[in-house]
């Protein structure tokens, strides 16, 4: 595990995000300056979407270069269809970090690992992200959002690297947060969340295996990207601030669950925060969900960017004098 105060996070030239899941796709939408969108002219095989996340993550440095996968979404083929419709090479993948442990992250992790062969690669995740999970309905209906069983995946090719604490990967280019600190008084949590520890289900409303993938482009700030973010956006950034000695916040993108009627009467303090911040671009998808989304829009719309499957957006540095 690294120290929280001194990661040797390196600053980057180039970051460039994929979406290869997540809830929506529109084959129409229009690119915008630093995102450009799937073209479905001439292609025999469409993306889709499904209820999940996966992100394929590339930087550069110098003559450095990473490859690394957030996620991987809800079925068991749903991004390796992706991947085939978005032309995706996995030959460079250095490891798959997984946010946390729930099915619309990892279910579609058995058959990736399968794809890659004998491929060396990483995967990255916290502890907790092995446990059975479920969300237990007020009127008591029960709702399995187990992740698959990750120990069966242990191969000789793949390393495992389980951690609680931050993780760099690819050269010191990708920070991956570990458990996030939760500082904010509105975001408390998924209260209707239960974890099977030791064969006995406990309420767990933090899902400390929760975490992200950060990034430093050079002259511009953090790059942070969620999963699904039950540790709360706001949370989320000042951890990733607090983890590199940044304040500058130049992207956000990912899943900020705020769907649904636990989280959406906590919409206006989180845009309130996020304005706050100021971040360059902030592109929601996932789990933030229909209001959220729209809010967002309405009141940042300069940083806002639409969100939807095959979406690749480029954040570069600052050009040098």
């Amino acid at each position: 595990m690294t120290s929280k105060s001194n990661i040797p996070l390196l600053e980057v030239d180039e970051v460039k995000i994929t979406i290869i899941m997540d809830n929506t796709v529109d084959l129409l939408m229009a690119s915008t300056e630093v995102a450009s969108r799937f073209s479905s002219y001439s292609k025999d095989v469409l993306p889709i979407a499904e209820h999940g996340f996966s992100a394929l993550i590339q930087v550069k440095s110098g003559d450095k270069q990473g490859t690394v996968l957030l996620d991987t979404g809800m079925t068991a083929n749903g991004v390796l269809h992706n991947m085939t419709a978005l032309g995706i090479d996995l030959s460079d993948l250095q490891a798959i970090v997984i946010s946390h442990g729930h099915c619309d992250h990892t279910l579609g992790l058995p058959n990736l690992i399968e794809k890659l062969g004998t491929q060396q690669c990483s995967l990255v995740l916290h502890p907790d992200a092995y446990l059975e999970r479920k969300i237990v309905i007020p009127d008591g209906q029960e709702l399995s959002i187990s992740p698959p069983q990750i120990t069966a995946l242990r191969k000789e090719n793949i390393s495992f690297v389980e951690n609680t604490g931050p993780t760099l990967l690819a050269d010191n280019m990708i920070l991956v947060s570990g458990e996030i600190a939760r500082s904010t008084e509105f975001e408390k949590g998924f209260p209707i969340h239960y974890s099977n520890r030791n064969g006995k289900w406990e309420n767990d409303p933090y899902i400390k295996d929760d975490q992200c993938i950060i990034m430093n482009v050079r002259g511009q700030g953090l790059v942070v990207i969620t999963g699904c973010c039950h540790s709360g956006i706001i949370n989320t950034i000042r951890h990733a601030q607090t983890l590199t000695n940044c304040q500058q916040v130049y992207a956000i993108l990912g899943g900020l669950h705020l769907t649904g009627g636990i989280f959406e009467e906590i919409i206006p303090a989180t845009i309130t925060e996020l304005k706050k911040i100021n971040p360059t671009y902030l592109m929601p998808g996932h789990c933030t969900g229909w209001s959220a989304i729209h809010q967002i829009a309405q009141t940042m719309p300069q940083a806002f960017i639409p969100n939807s499957v095959g979406t690749t957006v480029v954040f570069k540095a600052n050009k040098k004098d």
